[in-house]
C-alpha cells in the first residue's frame, strides 16, 4: 500500500501507475482493491501481465463502485477468464435494474477483457451513464421500442431530464454495447436490436418520439 499512496500524490488527471509484469497475485488484490475503493487521485492503472485470477478480478471490479477518478484500468494478460471479465462488465454496466445501471461505474474504461466500448467518455461520465440507460430502455422491450415499464417508480420530476437526455443519444452503427447487454441478459439478438444499432443520427428523434408516444400515465405510474 505504501508504494500506491506514495506515487499518487498530485492531480488526478496527471497520475498514472504502471504495475504490469510484477508477478502480483491473489495476495495483492485486496490491497489494490482497497486502494481503488478509497478513490485516490489516480488516472490510469496498469495491472497487465500479472497473476490475477477470476476471484481477484471480482475483488478488483467491486472496488470500482466507489471510484470516480480512475479513467483506465488495464487488466489484460492475466488469468481472469470469463469470471473476471463478467465481474468487470457488471461493475460498469449492471443491468439488474435501471437503478443499478445508474449506480454503475461510468468513468473507468477496462482494457484487456473485451469491454473497451463502455465508458468511452471518461471526462463526461453523464454521457456514459445515459448511453447505458437508454440501451436498457430500448433493448429490454419485447414489443415496444422503449420499455417504459422500467420507468415505474421514477419521480415525475425526472421525466423532463429523461426527455432531455434522449436528445443526446447519438451512436452510429455500433453494435458492441447491444452485444454486451444481450450477453448480460442471456438474450438472443433479434430484428429490434438491429434497428436500434442502425438508427444513426435519427436515434435521438426516435427516442423522444417513442417515449412520448408510449407514455400512458396510468401505465407508467401505477
Amino acid at each position: 500500500m505504501e508504494i500506491l499512496t506514495s506515487t499518487t500524490a498530485g492531480r488526478a488527471e496527471r497520475v498514472m501507475l504502471m504495475l504490469q509484469e510484477n508477478a502480483m497475485s491473489s495476495s495483492d488484490a485486496p490491497t489494490i482493491a482497497n486502494f481503488l475503493a478509497s478513490d485516490p487521485p489516480l488516472r490510469l492503472l496498469s495491472l497487465a501481465g500479472n497473476l490475477f485470477d477470476g476471484n481477484d478480478a471480482t475483488v478488483l471490479a467491486n472496488s470500482l463502485s466507489s471510484n470516480t477518478n480512475l479513467r483506465l484500468l488495464d487488466i489484460g494478460r492475466n488469468n481472469t477468464k470469463d469470471e473476471g471479465r463478467l465481474a468487470f462488465l457488471r461493475a460498469i454496466f449492471d443491468v439488474s435494474s435501471l437503478a443499478s445501471c445508474a449506480a454503475s461505474n461510468h468513468t473507468c474504461q477496462i482494457r484487456g477483457v473485451f469491454i473497451w466500448e463502455l465508458n468511452c467518455d471518461g471526462d463526461v461520465p453523464w454521457n456514459n451513464k445515459w448511453e447505458k440507460i437508454f440501451a436498457m430502455l430500448a433493448l429490454s422491450s419485447e414489443d415496444l421500442f422503449i420499455n417504459t415499464a422500467l420507468l415505474r417508480g421514477v419521480p415525475a420530476s425526472l421525466i423532463p431530464v429523461i426527455l432531455y437526455r434522449a436528445s443526446y443519444q447519438f451512436e452510429e452503427n455500433n453494435s458492441k454495447i447491444t452485444d454486451l447487454y444481450l450477453e448480460l441478459t442471456d438474450t438472443n439478438r433479434c430484428k429490434q436490436h438491429d434497428v436500434w444499432d442502425n438508427l444513426g443520427c435519427t436515434r435521438p428523434l426516435n427516442c423522444m418520439y417513442e417515449l412520448i408516444r408510449s407514455w400512458v400515465v396510468p401505465f407508467t405510474y401505477v
